[in-house]
């Protein structure tokens, strides 16, 4: 279960129908589904359920909707085994799944959201505990969790929100399908060098920071060309595409662009400036086709980069730092393609999915 079905197609496909080839039941619940998200899972074999989520905040009438549901859910399936991903699903459908008697349920932190981490003011604060006490709760009522880092492990031992005798696993993402995003030559870097950012326009993943420092490079080296790739986040720490506007035409912004082998064909290096990931499937699919990376030394990215070998890691929130890290490449091209080639490399050792996917079902007690 999830907080986005398109999620569960895009990131975990390849798990879901391998669940499905060993002969096992699977249903996927999420808020909602879309045609295309809908048509895919069912040609997996898969049902699909919808269940109610307010997808921010933590009123708790809402909350309660969502636990009730859940639990009706759970009681009429009786799942052998539930793991819940993305924050909400995972801590409610942890302690529904409890209550209701199922008998394996694993919790998944894929990513520590930043209402658990920071933010100022009595709002934040009263946001932040109540998220950690929801975790608390959560996590003594399951059989195990996974994170996707070791930093996010770290941080929930250090807060004393994990139980001594819980089985914890870290498990490098959802990995990547070196089969789909194949190595691919460079493109030619006699008229200009492309940067690529794939994220939806989200404060959070760093979009300002990429804007603000294409626009400072583009002063000294106008042959270089930004491309911007995502959905419109409809959240409160959303950027607008009026807002990306105003911070200057540095960037060229796709919009949802489908065709995501493609744009990484047309670049030269990736760049995330994120704030902090679970373990950023863009960053993977750009390590598979050949691509240096650029991106913050925080949670979750800093494991894609070995620095000076496959790319370069910078300051989290600062756009200078990221121009300036940018400019690595700007003076030296003949590095960009065997910083690639370490890219590809660094993916098939670390971040091949078939090797995730088996840990995963081992992990869930569904290996032979």
């Amino acid at each position: 279960m999830a907080s986005d079905a398109r999620a569960l197609v895009s990131h975990r496909a390849a798990l879901i129908g391998e669940i499905v080839e060993a002969g096992h039941e699977v249903h996927c619940l999420a808020p909602e589904f879309d045609e295309d998200s809908t048509t895919k899972l069912r040609a997996l074999g898969v049902a699909t359920m919808s269940y109610p989520l307010a997808l921010t905040g933590t009123n708790p009438f809402d909350e309660l909707k969502t636990l009730r549901a859940l639990n009706g859910i759970f009681q009429n399936l009786k799942p052998d085994v539930v793991l819940g991903t993305t924050s909400k699903p995972a801590i409610y459908g942890t302690i529904a799944a409890y209550k209701s008697g199922t008998p394996h349920v694993v919790l998944m932190i894929d990513r520590l959201g930043y209402s658990f981490l920071e933010g100022r003011g009595l709002k934040s604060a009263v946001l932040r505990r109540t998220m950690r006490r929801l975790y608390r709760r959560a996590l003594k009522r399951a059989n195990g969790v996974i994170f996707h880092n070791r930093d996010d492990y770290e941080l929930m031992t250090s807060l004393g929100l994990l139980p001594k005798s819980l089985p914890v696993h870290i498990v490098r993402g959802a990995g990547v399908d070196l089969a789909s995003f194949p190595i691919t030559p460079m493109p030619s870097m006699a008229s200009e060098m492309t940067f690529l950012m794939v994220a939806p326009l989200e404060k959070y993943n760093g979009v300002r920071e990429y804007a603000q420092a294409a626009v400072a490079i583009k002063r000294e080296h106008p042959h270089t060309r930004w491309l911007l790739a995502g959905a419109q986040d409809e959240r409160p720490s959303g950027i607008t595409r009026d807002a990306l506007a105003q911070l200057g035409d540095g960037v060229e912004f796709l919009g949802p662009d489908h065709d995501v082998q493609g744009l990484y064909e047309q670049a030269h290096v990736f760049v995330l400036p994120s704030y902090g990931e679970g373990m950023p499937q863009s960053v993977l699919r750009a390590m598979a086709t050949g691509r240096p990376i650029i991106t913050t030394d925080t949670r979750g990215c800093r494991e894609t980069v070995d620095e000076v070998v496959n790319g370069r890691l910078v300051r989290v929130k600062d756009w200078s730092a990221l121009a300036d890290g940018l400019e690595f490449f700007i003076r030296h091209p003949d590095l960009i393609s065997s910083m690639g080639q370490a890219s590809r490399q660094k993916a098939e050792r670390l971040f091949d999915m078939r090797h995730i996917n088996r840990e995963m079902i081992a992990i869930l007690g569904l290996a032979d």
